[in-house]
């Protein structure tokens, strides 16, 4: 997150929105200041906005109070960026550019309200009774209780990690567009390990076997010294690197090998793990 470039009052607010919390020491590094500038930047974020900070003596931070509300406007996807991964992505006033436009997102535009509220139930390791809206017929719009743990980004989408308490605990995968209403709430229970999450695999890429000039592929790969690439990714995860990387994952390599110009070599030794269900092919007979 050094890489935030902005009013240092806006970088506070972003702070309590998006976390729920900020003390000196993490502004001096993020905004890369002295003590003093952060101590009167904290100074007169309260004085200016009393209603949005309390201190909290025994955790020596400030918080967002109850009565919070954001004073500057901030940018979902940046500050999605900025939880997720410490990253800050800001357009430039470059003009004089040489690519064409961007194509555009077409997925609907994020909430960033409903976003802060999940992303500081993370920070604050607090549960949230949520409307969530399920491509299942049969959990459409069913009222969850959830343990959100994590966000991260895939194609264009953002996902939160979550526990969904009232099914029987287990860990799901929630995209962030779907969610219509999140209310943030205390939630005593220890949840259980998210073994997915944590457990690292390897996935073994290298040129699609049926392409007719795999050594053009190699190039792509930086595959100049060693015949295949290596990645070490999480298992909860594997399936959604596959699908943004675009390998093959058949059978026999079935897919077209010039619209999936890699393939994955080790299938055999990951059949087990549930998240390959979304990577192309992996369920073709």
């Amino acid at each position: 997150m050094k890489t935030l470039n902005m009013n240092k009052l806006e970088l506070v607010d972003f702070l309590l929105m998006f976390t729920g919390k900020v003390n000196r020491n993490e502004l001096m590094e993020i905004a890369d200041i002295s003590i003093a500038t952060a101590t009167r930047t904290l100074t007169q974020y309260r004085k200016e906005f009393p209603k949005n900070i309390e201190y909290n003596v025994g955790k020596k931070r400030y918080e967002a109070s109850e009565q919070y509300q954001p004073v500057f406007e901030h940018d979902c996807y940046s500050a999605l960026r900025a939880v997720a991964y410490g990253q800050r992505l800001e357009p430039t006033k470059l003009q004089a550019t040489i690519g064409p436009k961007l194509t555009p997102n077409i997925t609907a535009n994020l909430d960033p309200l409903l976003v802060s509220v999940i992303s500081r139930a993370i920070f604050f390791k607090k549960a949230l009774r949520v409307s969530y809206v399920s491509s299942t017929k049969s959990d459409r719009n069913k009222e969850r209780l959830i343990a959100p743990i994590a966000i991260f980004e895939s194609r264009n989408n953002w996902y939160v990690r979550v526990c969904d308490v009232l099914d029987n605990s287990t860990y799901k995968n929630f995209k962030l567009v779907r969610f219509e209403s999140a209310v943030c709430e205390d939630f005593p229970n220890v949840l259980p390990d998210d073994t997915e999450w944590s457990n690292l695999i390897t996935l073994t890429i290298g040129p699609h076997i049926k392409h007719p000039n795999p050594e053009a592929l190699k190039l792509d790969l930086g595959l100049t010294e060693k015949p295949v690439m290596n990645i070490t990714v999480s298992e909860a995860l594997a399936g959604f690197a596959l699908t943004e990387l675009g390998v093959d994952c058949s059978l026999g390599a079935c897919l077209n090998p010039y619209h999936f110009q890699y393939c994955l070599l080790n299938r055999h030794e990951l059949i087990n793990i549930d998240s390959l269900i979304l990577a192309p092919g992996f369920n073709e007979k």
